[in-house]
């Protein structure tokens, strides 16, 4: 009986490449000359020079992209890739790229997903090491893991890790995909490999690619340091989240000693280190996720921390004796309550009954539904916050109701894909601060939390949920009923409820797509995927 021997699987070979015409061409025949290499692919990224004629003179596939630097580059090689494992290297690696089979065998075998090459001592020094350190600084802090060689781009790893990976932008491509690989636990091996690249040396030149390089590695290590969760959606270890508590334990220590002015600011930080922080440890303790638009699972409820931001300032404000106060509690009261309702239809609601009509149907039908309970609470605080600001007056309060409930429940429509409900709330915001500054006490304190939030939404790696969106929305609703005269109530009142009742009928974000101008805005700040 015979025993079948297992398939090597095919590998792809990437290289980005940028001017590289004198090197490319060898790099890429040497690449073709690894064992099991189906293809090569050279990605010019907006070369000015004949590196895509020479990489396809060696026999490369190549794709010619603008100038977007070497993560894109990588993003767009990756994507085209067909082997089942694939090998990164640089571009001017020549001859040396054939010794790159021995990052594939820890990976062909199983032992690892992803293999780093440890290249050996270069013979002509560099620069002083501030980026190496620096980088593999980063890489403590954000694995727990030592690395020999955090920079080096000669890498193998399987497939599906490939694309999994976001890659991070420009040089940072490779602190980037160690610490998003870790994040989703892959196995990750330094692997010896006799690789040499064309030295830059002590060089203005040298100095300054060394620069861009230590810059890329700060701006890729910083937000994944400072945010409790990364760009792949993955929760931080507990020991982050532990010390993001103790930084805002410290900040509003040092705030309320501070004048009061300055103290606010100092407490509008605190709060969103705070914010972003509780609503992580919530989505981790309570598993609350789900799917977003593109089928991938992210936290689902990252905005039931916005209400610290007026809780916070309100604190601050009242230790001072400030007369402003009173905004604050109001937006912080009504801010909270949304919050937890809002959070409680994250958790139990319902997917399959959306609008009003789905959910007054279901209490007709004797089914009280998550999003009923969310919309009484939303006319309560309306109620209670529109009597409160109109002193007394019933026609105004009833008014000022309206205007809050709509204005919660319209940043809550919006909130079907990145940065959309953000941006109604600044929308609102902005109309509500152009009437009179005052409304900035209302909007200011949550508006700084959710643009600290705004980076993890934007990325598509967590969603502020209803327990977020409802909280800007009434935060909004509370400004534009304090500052707006009557005529400006009613005809605002008027435009959310012709806006909702659009909705219950078709489609906002097909009308969103159906015009250029909204289709822009809506893209706005959102990371862009580069096409393969």
């Amino acid at each position: 009986m015979s025993t079948a021997t297992p398939a090597v699987p095919p590998i792809s070979v990437v290289i980005p490449a940028y001017n590289e015409e004198r090197r490319v061409g060898a790099t890429v025949a040497a690449a073709r000359a690894i064992p099991d290499v189906a293809e090569v692919i050279a990605v010019d990224d907006g070369s000015h020079d004949r590196t895509a004629e020479e990489a396809v003179k060696a026999g490369a596939t190549v794709i010619r992209a603008p100038h977007r630097g070497k993560a894109a580059a990588l993003r767009r090689g990756v994507a085209r890739a067909t082997g089942g494992l694939v090998i990164l290297l640089d571009a001017d690696l020549g001859e040396s790229a054939r010794n790159a089979h021995a990052l594939a065998e820890p990976v062909r075998t199983g032992r690892a997903d992803m293999t780093i090459a440890v290249l050996p001592a270069p013979r002509k020094r560099g620069g002083f090491g501030i980026a190496l350190r620096t980088a593999r600084a980063c890489l403590w802090l954000l694995t727990g893991r030592v690395f020999v060689a955090p920079l080096s781009g000669q890498r193998c790893m399987t497939a599906g890790l490939a694309r999994a990976l976001p890659w991070g932008r420009g040089f940072g491509a490779e602190v980037a995909a160690t610490t998003d690989a870790a994040a989703l636990g892959a196995r990750i091996e330094e692997t010896p490999a006799d690789l040499s690249h064309a030295s830059t040396g002590r060089t203005l030149a040298g100095f300054a690619h060394r620069a861009r390089q230590f810059w890329a590695v700060v701006a890729t290590c910083a937000p994944r340091a400072l945010y409790p969760i990364g760009p792949t959606a993955q929760p931080a270890p507990l020991r982050r989240l532990v010390l993001a508590v103790g930084a805002w334990v410290i900040l509003v220590a040092v705030a309320l000693r501070l004048h009061l002015w300055l103290g606010i600011g100092v407490a509008a930080a605190a709060a969103a280190i705070g914010a972003i922080t509780v609503s992580m440890a919530v989505n981790q303790l309570a598993g609350v996720s789900r799917p977003n638009y593109l089928g991938h699972r992210i936290a689902a409820a990252g905005g039931v921390g916005f209400p610290m931001g007026p809780i916070a300032a309100s604190g601050i404000a009242a230790a001072g004796g400030l007369h402003q106060g009173g905004i604050f509690v109001l937006t912080a009261i009504g801010a909270a309550v949304m919050a937890i309702t809002g959070l409680a239809d994250d958790v139990y609601g319902s997917r399959e009954v959306s609008g009003l009509r789905g959910h007054i149907g279901s209490l007709a039908r004797g089914r009280i539904t998550t999003g009923i309970i969310k919309a009484v609470a939303g006319v309560t605080v309306g109620l209670v916050a529109g009597w409160f600001l109109a002193a007394g007056n019933v026609p105004v309060a009833l008014l000022n109701a309206a205007v809050i409930a709509l204005s919660t429940n319209f940043v809550n429509l919006l909130d079907v894909r990145p940065g959309r409900a953000i941006k109604g709330f600044l929308l609102l915001a902005a109309i509500a601060v152009a009437t009179d500054r005052y409304a900035l006490w209302a909007v200011g304190p949550i508006g700084a939390v959710a643009l600290a939030f705004a980076p993890l939404d934007f990325g598509g790696r967590a969603m502020m949920g209803d327990a977020g969106a409802n909280a800007l929305g009434v935060a909004a609703g509370i400004a534009l009923a304090a500052v707006m005269p009557l005529w400006g109530k009613l005809v605002l009142a008027a435009a959310l409820v012709g806006i909702h009742l659009y909705s219950e009928r078709r489609s906002l974000g097909e009308a969103v797509e159906r015009s250029r101008a909204l289709r822009w805005l809506d893209r706005l700040g959102r990371p862009e995927q580069y096409a393969p």
